[in-house]
């Protein structure tokens, strides 16, 4: 073959080298490109993490309210033994909340409050009237405040209620139940924290809290919130109690039921 017609080819074939190398490189960086907007649309595209999501403690779930925390001074305190608490080998924070339910219902305390804590949940009564040894009012006294009944009302307008009700000691209960460490925050529960209390509990623990296992780190305490009122004058809150924790739950039968489940 000529020399002439051996370089046509030569070239010819260089040629379309040249082109097809061209031409995959092109669509290398399409494609890359085409990725690069897949990527971005998917980031730009996904929500951002709301806040509540992001700063909440990963052991509360959305749906129940939190407690005041660390909870404020209390008029008297005490740990209920852990005996008491558990069943068999392991037992979860559902159970424990039965059982500290069913020892308030026993006692007589039908209107309760769940709420969450560090790693575990409060469980709140609403005020009662009793006598200076603790011991509960009889009958409907016991939920009433001259009038209407206390059973009808919410924590922060039993607190109003007080303004004219007749002298004598009132009463609100709550457990903590928690493998967190805390101290009491300083001073008295002021008339914001009243009003979550009385607002925001749920009347059910949720499912994600009651599946806890209660740990051997985890304890329950019992918090007394105890308010006098002295004739004409507004209730004041009383701290520390002139009775004991046990003697607030003793007069109350609450300790009878808790030792006997």
């Amino acid at each position: 073959m000529p020399i002439r017609s051996r370089a046509r080819k030569f070239v010819s074939r260089r040629a379309w080298a040249i082109v097809l190398a061209v031409m995959g490189v092109l669509g290398a960086g399409a494609c890359q490109r085409i990725g690069s907007r897949d990527e971005v649309a998917v980031n730009v595209g996904a929500p951002p993490p709301s806040s509540a999501v992001r700063n909440r403690d990963p052991g509360i779930p959305l749906a129940i309210p939190r407690f005041d925390w660390p909870p404020p001074n209390a008029s008297a305190q005490e740990t209920i033994p852990d005996k008491w608490l558990r069943k068999g080998n392991s037992t979860s924070l559902a159970e424990v909340a039965n059982l500290l339910r069913k020892a308030l219902e026993l006692a007589e305390y039908s209107q309760l409050s769940y709420y969450a804590v560090p790693r575990g949940f409060a469980l709140a009564t609403h005020l009662e009237q009793i006598a200076a040894d603790g011991t509960p009012l009889p009958g409907a006294d016991r939920w009433k405040v001259g009038t209407p009944s206390v059973g009808n009302l919410s924590l922060l307008e039993f607190i109003a209620a007080l303004a004219h009700a007749p002298a004598g000691h009132y009463r609100a209960i709550v457990f903590i139940v928690t493998d967190a460490e805390w101290t009491h925050s300083a001073g008295a529960p002021d008339e914001a924290q009243i009003e979550r209390w009385a607002t925001g509990g749920v009347t059910a623990l949720p499912e994600a809290i009651g599946a806890m296992p209660f740990s051997e780190g985890h304890r329950a305490t019992v918090l007394i919130y105890q308010f006098r009122k002295r004739g004409k004058e507004e209730a004041k809150f009383v701290a520390p109690s002139p009775l004991s924790a046990y003697v607030h739950l003793e007069r109350g039968r609450l300790w009878k039921f808790l030792s006997s489940l």
